[in-house]
């Protein structure tokens, strides 16, 4: 806990706050109304949606779409975008530190040991995931999003058809000139301070932010800081053609507790293992990504886009058994035609367009008691190109069907620099794969649709994964390929009241498992298939009407799911019937936020997480868990500022819980198998806004 903050003085200093800041005033009413109304209560039939380039409303999208909002993304502390990631049915973002997390979907990705793969990301039109399907989220700054659109399962042609779904970070515009900073104190020594500013002027609008953040942790060697800088600006030619450019920076080094054993995970948590410890182990990075696009629209609002994208990262991380060092770049262009026919009662728009992507990636191991010695030396480049074509057709206002279908080509060409234990250079093509997919939503009366899906995706394996135990290349691997199929409903009860309901299947062939050879070394072997049934539900109830004080809230969803592996031989074991690793057969949450007062919110809410399998032998399971969280904002005006005070605490009951598995962790030298990553115990957070408009 941070000793320099006295809780009840704060408590104390705001409340002569609200007495000596003014409160909203009459001019910022309705805007403060909206944002009350819209925190849990996102009208269902008023939320546009993107994702397809067709703007859709989220009751009739003929897809599995979640949306998370500005507002969410600073639930919590917020320093990652974890907590609200975490908040959506189907998702469950392990967090072992701020620099380690995994991102599963519908429990695809949940065999990755560290890190988020099988599902696609994209920073406005920058992708953030590199050519062997790995995806960094940890680094992202939530202050710089303005929302967030995920679509759930191989269900998106547009930005490829990636096994476990896409995630969309559209990144903060510019509404009028402001300038605001936050600051935030925490527990463990945690400061985290942000400072950004919009411009419009003529035809040029700008947004820029820089952030800091720096963490002792509550563990041993859980050292972080980690510097953000962002630019977004659009320069509008006319009113039909626009360019937009987006920059983003991080540096980050942050040290690395790694994951514990039981005994220790259940007495000691804050401790880091041993031998992380012992070379003080960490990752330092910094990198660098840039997104260019032109936007032509026409007057029927057809449109023809042009990007290109770039990025850099050089990398190091010291490790107990070497260090890796790592320098990666890409550069790449997507570009796309719309084309809208309408009728008296219908509607077609067809998008066709074509994405290339090429990445060379430069990785070495060295000693760690000699730097000079190299161990590896090896350099990959990863290419890519998605062809996607894609209809999006209404009827009657009542009727929608969107159907695509996404042509993938990837290649890996490896060199094998250091060849001391022989040449392991090689070249690998994966044969085209066509992902179609088909989608329907039926407005059955004014405030109730239903949809319904089928979609393929696929995921490639690391070029890691197709080399054999000798280093040569395995010509047999083959992608990871499903099919998904969901079904479900969206209604609005009232004015009030709404919900959603869904259920689905997703079948995986190839299933691609990654064997270990040792304490850093890998294989990969198509091992068998896996199922993925489960259902979403979802709820928000306004108990009073939008713009009443006192005003309650609330809100709730579920995931009730049995992801296991249905035909699966491993080394002779047969695991067919297992549940997948890291995966839970029940997550659900609920939420409220109540309003005494315009100025004032309470929000509270609980997110339990049912027992998970650490191994696909299932020998043995974390215990299920709770974790319960609050915070109280108070936001007023003192002339021309707008002030906001927010303090929480989370995680109230301290629960020493996994908040992240190193899934089929291994055993050496006679030690237990390391499987878990402890979670934050009680912590509490203060934070100060201002913004001058």
């Amino acid at each position: 806990m941070l000793k320099t903050i006295n809780y009840t003085n704060l408590f104390l200093s705001t409340l002569l706050l609200y007495f000596f800041v003014h409160p909203v005033t009459a001019q910022n009413e309705k805007e403060q109304v909206k944002q009350d109304s819209t925190e849990l209560s996102e009208k269902i039939g008023e939320v546009t949606v993107t994702a397809f380039r067709t703007p859709y409303n989220l009751l009739n999208t003929p897809a599995p779409v979640h949306l998370i909002s500005s507002l969410q993304l600073e639930t919590g502390n917020a320093f990652t975008p974890v907590e609200a990631l975490n908040q959506v049915p189907g998702i469950l973002m392990h967090h072992g530190t701020l620099n380690t997390n995994r991102l599963t979907i519908r429990g695809i990705g949940s065999r990755t040991p560290y890190a988020t793969n099988k599902i696609k990301a994209y920073l406005g039109e920058i992708p953030l995931t590199s050519g062997d399907g790995e995806t960094t989220l940890e680094d992202l700054e939530n202050s710089s999003i303005k929302r967030v659109e995920i679509i759930k399962g191989p269900s998106s042609s547009l930005f490829g058809a990636g096994l476990g779904g896409v995630i969309l970070f559209h990144p903060k515009t510019v509404a009028r000139d402001f300038a605001e900073i936050q600051t935030t104190l925490a527990s463990f020594n945690t400061i985290k301070s942000t400072l950004s500013t919009g411009v419009i002027q003529n035809k040029t609008s700008i947004f820029a932010l820089g952030s800091y953040l720096k963490s002792n942790g509550f563990r041993e060697n859980n050292n972080t800081k980690r510097t953000n800088l962002l630019l977004h600006s659009q320069y509008s030619f006319s009113t039909n053609v626009n360019l937009q450019v987006l920059l983003k920076a991080t540096k980050m080094k942050a040290f690395i507790p790694s994951s514990l054993d039981l005994p220790t995970f259940e007495n000691h948590p804050e401790q880091a293992a041993s031998n992380w410890k012992n070379v003080k182990g960490y990752e330092d990075y910094v990198s660098g990504q840039f997104g260019i696009s032109l936007n032509v629209y026409t007057r029927r609002d057809e449109k023809i886009s042009f990007a290109t994208f770039g990025s850099y990262r050089d990398a190091d991380e010291l490790r107990p058994f070497n260090t890796l060092d790592e320098q990666s770049h890409y550069l790449g262009w997507r570009g796309y035609i719309q084309k809208n026919i309408s009728g008296e009662h219908s509607s077609i728009t067809f998008t066709s367009g074509l994405e290339f992507f090429r990445e060379n990636y430069n990785w070495s191991t060295l000693s760690n008691e000699n730097s000079n010695v190299f161990l590896s030396d090896n350099q990959e480049k990863r290419s890519y190109e998605n062809l996607f074509f894609q209809m999006e057709s209404g009827f009657w206002e009542r009727l929608y069907i969107s159907a695509g279908i996404n042509g993938n080509l990837t290649r890996f060409d490896y060199a094998d620099h250091f060849i001391e234990n022989g040449d392991q250079s090689g070249k690998h093509s994966y044969k085209p794969v066509l992902s179609p997919r088909l989608g329907f939503n039926i407005l059955l009366m004014p405030r109730l649709s239903f949809f319904g899906n089928v979609s393929n995706g696929f995921s490639t394996p690391s070029f890691e994964e197709t080399l054999l135990p000798e280093g040569e290349i395995n010509p047999d691997i083959k992608p990871e390929n499903g099919w998904n199929y969901e079904a479900g409903f969206r209604t609005l009860f009232s004015d009030q009241l709404q919900a959603s309901l869904s259920y689905y299947r997703i079948y995986v062939n190839n299933l691609l498992v990654a064997r270990r050879t040792g304490e850093d070394a890998y294989i990969g072997v198509n091992a068998g298939e896996s199922l993925h049934p489960g259902l979403e539900a979802e709820a928000k109830w306004s108990v009073l009407p939008a713009g009443n004080y006192p005003n309650l809230n609330l809100g709730g969803n579920a995931t009730f799911a049995n992801y296991h592996f249905t035909n699966f031989i491993d080394n002779n074991v047969d695991y067919s019937g297992k549940m997948l690793p890291g995966t839970a057969k029940n997550i659900w949450m609920i939420n409220s936020v109540f309003s005494p007062t315009r100025n004032f919110k309470l929000h509270i809410w609980y997110r339990h997480t049912g027992e998970m399998a650490v191994n696909d032998a299932n020998s043995d399971f974390t215990n299920p868990y709770g974790i319960t969280n609050a915070e109280i904002k108070y936001a007023g005006r003192l002339k021309s500022i707008l002030v906001e005070l927010k303090g929480g605490v989370q995680n109230i009951f301290d629960l020493n819980y996994p908040a992240m598995l190193a899934v089929n962790a291994p055993a050496f030298g006679g030690n237990l198998a390391r499987y878990y990553y402890p979670g934050d115990p009680r912590n509490f957070y203060f934070s100060v806004f201002l913004r001058l408009e």
